[in-house]
C-alpha cells in the first residue's frame, strides 16, 4: 500500500502522465503533497475511517482554496467562501482532497464535456465519452488517481459514469445529506454521493458525509422484482443483469420475473424539473455562494459573456426564459410515479427493484440515449446504487442499478456486495 505520502505521489504522477488522454482533472490541489505529508506523520487515528482516503471532487462542489467552475469558463475564477458541507465532514474522518474533476457543464448532460475542460473521454473506449455528469470523477476513479470521487445526481449524473467505467455508485435519498456549498441544477431532485471501485468504500464514504445505514442480518428472503420495462434491446446488458439477479438467487433472494409498472413511461415523460428549477436557482447561487468580486453576478451575465459551451446557447436562454411556477405541475407528477411504484412494490410484495443503469454501451461522444431508469430513483427521491455487472473479460464496462425506497439503504448496500462482478 505505501505511505499516504508515496500513494498520493503516484496518484499524482498518474494524473501527468495520463489525464492528456482522458480529461479527468480540471486541477489539482495545491496542497495535496503537503496535506499528504501531515497526515503520513500522524499514525491513523482512532475516530478518522478515512485516514489517508485520497478523493477527487467534482468541479460543482466547494473545495476551499480551490475555483468550482461547473466547467464554465465564466467561471474560471469563482472561489468559493468555504468547504461544502459534506467535505468539511469528510475532512474530519481523514480524507485528502487531490483536485476537482471535469464535468458536464453546469452538469445539464449523461456526457461529460466542458468549455474548460473538452470531452471526458472513457478509458476502456476512447473514441467515446465517460458518461455524465460526473464523468471526471468516475475517470478518477477508474484509472487509479484517487481511491473515490464525489459525483453530484439529479437524473443520473453518478450512476451513469460509474456504470459506463466499471465502478460502483451510490445516489443517496433527496435530503439525506446537505447540498450546501455545491452548484444546483435542480434542487428538488439534486444530490451528492460516491463514486468508488468497490461497494464498502461507498459506504464508507456516504457515512462519514453524514449519512446512515443499517445493514441487515441476512438478505436471505428478500423479494427483488426484475423491471423488463427500462432493459433495451442490447443483450450483453441484458445478460448481464440476468447474472447479477441469479448471484442474488444464489444467496437466497427471491426473484419476482418480470415485474411490470403500469403506466410508468407516460409519467417520465413531459417536462423535466430542470428545466423549470434551473436559473432560478443558480442565479442565488451565483448570488450568495462565492468570494465577493470572483464569479459573475447571475446567468445573464455568463450569457453575455460567451464565456460557456456554445452547444449549450439555446438551452441556457431557453432556462433563463422557463416559468418557475410550473414547477408544481412537474413535482406533482413526481409524487404519482412514487405512488405507483410504492403500490407496485406492494402488489408484488417487493423489497426493490432491478434494472441495467442504461440501455445503451456508449460509442461516440454525442449524449448516450440510455434509458429513462436513472430517472426513477431522480424523481421518486429514493435511493439507487449501480455496480459492474459485466463478465470477466468483457471490453466494456456495465451496470446494473437498485432501487428501493428512502430508509431502506441498508438493503441496497447489503445487496450490491453481492451481485456485482468485481
Amino acid at each position: 500500500m505505501g505511505s499516504v505520502q508515496e500513494r498520493m505521489s503516484a496518484c499524482l504522477a498518474r494524473i501527468h502522465a495520463q489525464d492528456h488522454r482522458w480529461r479527468a482533472m480540471l486541477a489539482l490541489n495545491p496542497q495535496a503533497e503537503a496535506q499528504a505529508l501531515e497526515s503520513g506523520l500522524k499514525a491513523s487515528i482512532e475516530g478518522k475511517p478515512l485516514h489517508g482516503f485520497i478523493l477527487a471532487v467534482k468541479d460543482n462542489i466547494d473545495v476551499a482554496g480551490m475555483a468550482t467552475t461547473s466547467g464554465c469558463k465564466a467561471l474560471a475564477g469563482a472561489m468559493p467562501r468555504q468547504d461544502a458541507a459534506v467535505l468539511r465532514k469528510l475532512r474530519e474522518a481523514g480524507v485528502l482532497i487531490i483536485g476537482k474533476t471535469n464535468l458536464s457543464e453546469f452538469s445539464f448532460e449523461i456526457r461529460s464535456r466542458s468549455s474548460l475542460g473538452g470531452d471526458v473521454l472513457c478509458p476502456f473506449a476512447p473514441h467515446a465519452t465517460a458518461g455524465g455528469s460526473s464523468g471526471g470523477s468516475a475517470v478518477a476513479v477508474a484509472c487509479g488517481y484517487a481511491d473515490g470521487a464525489l459525483g453530484t445526481d439529479t437524473g443520473g449524473s453518478i450512476r451513469v459514469p460509474a456504470s459506463c467505467n466499471g465502478l460502483v455508485g451510490f445516489r443517496p435519498a433527496h435530503g439525506a445529506l446537505s447540498m450546501e456549498g455545491i452548484a444546483p441544477l435542480a434542487p428538488s431532485t439534486d444530490t451528492v454521493g460516491p463514486i468508488t471501485r468497490n461497494v464498502d468504500d461507498a459506504l464508507r464514504l456516504y457515512r462519514a458525509m453524514g449519512g446512515k445505514v443499517v445493514l441487515p442480518p441476512s438478505v436471505a428472503g428478500l423479494r427483488i422484482g426484475l423491471l423488463r420495462q427500462a432493459y433495451g434491446e442490447d443483450q450483453s446488458i441484458v445478460a448481464a443483469v440476468e447474472a447479477a439477479a441469479s448471484r442474488l438467487w444464489d444467496h437466497g433472494v427471491e426473484l419476482i420475473d418480470p415485474v411490470r409498472v403500469e403506466g410508468l413511461e407516460a409519467l417520465i415523460e413531459g417536462p423535466h424539473i430542470v428545466d423549470v428549477e434551473f436559473a432560478s436557482a443558480f442565479n442565488a447561487y451565483l448570488a450568495h455562494n462565492f468570494q465577493p468580486g470572483t464569479a459573475p453576478a447571475s446567468l445573464a451575465d455568463i450569457l453575455e459573456s460567451g464565456q460557456y459551451l456554445a452547444d449549450y446557447s439555446a438551452v441556457l436562454k431557453a432556462r433563463l426564459g422557463a416559468n418557475p411556477d410550473a414547477a408544481g405541475r412537474v413535482l406533482e407528477r413526481h409524487d404519482q410515479l412514487a405512488a405507483l411504484l410504492k403500490d407496485t412494490m406492494g402488489h408484488y410484495g417487493l423489497d426493490g427493484l432491478l434494472y441495467p443503469t442504461m440501455r445503451v454501451i456508449p460509442q461516440d461522444l454525442a449524449n448516450p440515449k440510455g434509458g429513462w431508469a436513472p430517472e426513477l430513483a431522480a424523481r421518486t427521491g429514493w435511493p439507487a446504487i449501480t455496480v459492474p455487472v459485466a463478465p470477466h473479460g468483457a471490453v466494456r464496462p456495465i451496470g446494473a442499478e437498485l432501487l428501493a425506497p428512502t430508509g431502506q439503504e441498508g438493503l441496497i448496500f447489503a445487496l450490491a456486495r453481492l451481485m456485482g462482478n468485481t
